[in-house]
């Protein structure tokens, strides 16, 4: 019989982390830490040191394979590069190097790594399925290694240590399947659209990216700051499909935050939504204040409420508030601040429970009278002011049934009712919680606003936040939206340079004057619908 040969197995992998040479060369010579972050190492225990290395014993689960060795480990510090080469354990052979190299982003981690497994008969057959492990695996190190460099910074910078750390991270995704071809078709204007199950499943295995560096955003009061476009890359269907797996794209668009060093993150579009059902969580998750950005939302809508609201010659003392998708953090905050403001506030949304604990907490804090329904369209026949604060990728309400002369807050993302095809000339509709910023700012990609001027209000949040050097989680969770951090949040954009957006019906501005048609349609077309909530 043929004596069979060993199988000789070598992995090469590689992974650039912003960070000096040193500063990785000590993370690595460390290795009885290795065990804190390294979630395959199992142990790791200096057996014996010497002048210019050490002996090691380790114990790694490489996926579920189980491995035990001890090692003679070489530094050679001047051309930072560790070698290791095994002296017993599990494996007939185990040696490999660590090498770092200077690069014009940080430094340059290479690993090489030859290993001989040694059971005749088998390694032939597994050879293949083990190199993916241990090349797997080692990624794993690697990651694992940029992580504990990456929170060790981080930490340093909240105890105010660090200077480096500083500008915005905006985080976004597209809207819905039609928005990524556009995209798609930018980069190839012929490119032929697959099925959109396929589309969305080969999108849903691309990780985050930073789409964009803004390199300059400069305050009226003078002051500087940098900047840089994350996409998540998920669309609003996949949320229906699974938050939890939205909550990884989230996650790990921070984590593309955090390797550039940025000092704040908001989250834009159902991104928000995670923020607010997973806050703590995310928190625990990464080391950058993340802010989902509602707050200064709600204080663009307010304000776009209000102003509206003159033009139309409605006065909110003696109107009928309806905010549709009232029990969210965005729409929950609007009813709170209108329970001081109008004469009556309705609240939709889609269970029973939810709506009466939002009613009894509203009827506490506020003057105004407090109704709760499960039918949008009812509600939107009877309000002066409706608020669509429901993020949905249907429609949410039938635009016919809403009261004439009303005035109608898009807010929600996607909109869906700003950009809806109708004839009403009898009502306001805008886009809701934009921004007017004191300078354009492009994305590198069409995030469906009209102007490189106009931005979402959680997109602003953020930069608002950098530039008053407030890296803390300002707007986060559900329910802790307060009256006095709208107003601060408001303020400070005014310090800024950041007012209300002009009022766009879709991507089309409305003038003054189309509003003043509008007022007189208003005054002459017949009523709506006589369907009330009593």
């Amino acid at each position: 019989m043929e004596e069979l040969k060993p199988v000789e197995i070598e992995v090469n992998i590689s992974k650039i982390i912003r960070a000096k040479r040193w500063i990785v060369l000590r993370m690595l010579s460390k290795i009885q830490d290795f065990p804190k972050f390294m979630p395959n190492v199992v142990s790791c225990k200096i057996v014996e040191t010497k002048e210019e290395g050490a002996v090691t014993e380790w114990n790694v689960m490489f996926d579920e394979i189980p491995i035990h060795w001890i090692e003679e480990d070489t530094y050679d510090l001047a051309n930072f590069t560790l070698s290791f080469k095994a002296t017993e354990g599990d494996l007939e052979a185990f040696e490999g190097k660590w090498i770092l190299k200077q690069n014009p982003h940080g430094t340059e981690v290479q690993v090489w790594v030859r290993v001989v497994i040694g059971i005749p008969g088998i390694e032939q057959m597994v050879a293949t399925r083990i190199h993916s492990t241990l090349k797997r695996n080692f990624q794993k190190m690697l990651d694992s290694l940029e992580s504990r460099i990456i929170s060790a910074r981080y930490a340093s910078f909240k105890r105010g240590g660090r200077k480096d750390i500083l500008g915005f991270g905006i985080i976004g995704h597209p809207y819905n399947l039609g928005h990524l071809m556009r995209y798609l078709k930018l980069l190839k204007p012929d490119f032929h659209a697959p099925s959109r199950e396929f589309l969305s499943k080969v999108y849903e295995m691309v990780p985050s990216y930073k789409m964009y560096d803004i390199g300059e955003f400069k305050s009226i009061t003078g002051k500087r700051t940098r900047g840089c476009f994350i996409i998540s890359t998920f669309v609003p269907d996949m949320v229906l499909l699974g938050v939890d797996k939205v909550f990884q794209k989230v996650v790990e668009a921070c984590k593309v935050a955090e390797a550039n060093e940025i000092g704040i993150v908001s989250l834009g579009g159902f991104t928000s939504i995670v923020g607010e059902k997973f806050g703590k969580q995310i928190s625990e998750s990464v080391n950058v204040p993340v802010t989902t950005g509602n707050t200064f939302t709600v204080a663009m809508a307010v304000k776009g409420i209000e102003r509206s609201c003159e033009l139309m010659e409605i006065n909110l003392s003696d109107a009928t508030v309806a905010i549709i998708g009232g029990t969210g953090d965005i729409g929950s905050a609007c009813a709170r601040i209108f329970c001081d403001r109008a004469k009556k506030v309705i609240v939709t949304g889609r269970t029973p429970e939810n709506l009466k604990w939002i009613q009894l907490q509203l009827q506490r804090i506020g003057k105004a009278e407090v109704g709760i329904s499960l039918d949008n369209n009812q509600v939107a026949a009877e309000a002066d002011v409706v608020v669509a604060a429901a993020s949905s990728t249907n429609s949410i309400v039938d635009i016919n049934r809403i009261k004439s002369g009303a005035v109608v807050c898009d807010i929600g993302y996607p909109k869906n009712i700003s950009y809806l095809e109708h004839t009403r000339n009898d009502i306001l509709i805008f886009s809701g919680g934009l921004t007017e910023m004191p300078q354009e700012l492009n994305l590198g990609f069409d995030i469906g606003l009209p102007s490189q001027k106009t931005m979402y209000g959680c997109f602003a949040e953020a930069i608002i936040l950098d530039l008053e050097d407030r890296y803390e989680s300002f707007s986060f969770g559900k329910g802790n939206i307060t009256g006095e951090n709208v107003q601060a949040i408001y303020e400070w954009g005014l310090k800024h340079g950041f007012k209300l957006a002009p009022f766009y019906w879709g991507s089309r501005l409305t003038t003054e004057r189309e509003i003043r048609d509008i007022l007189k349609n208003k005054k002459v077309s017949r009523p709506a619908s006589s369907d009330v909530i009593s």
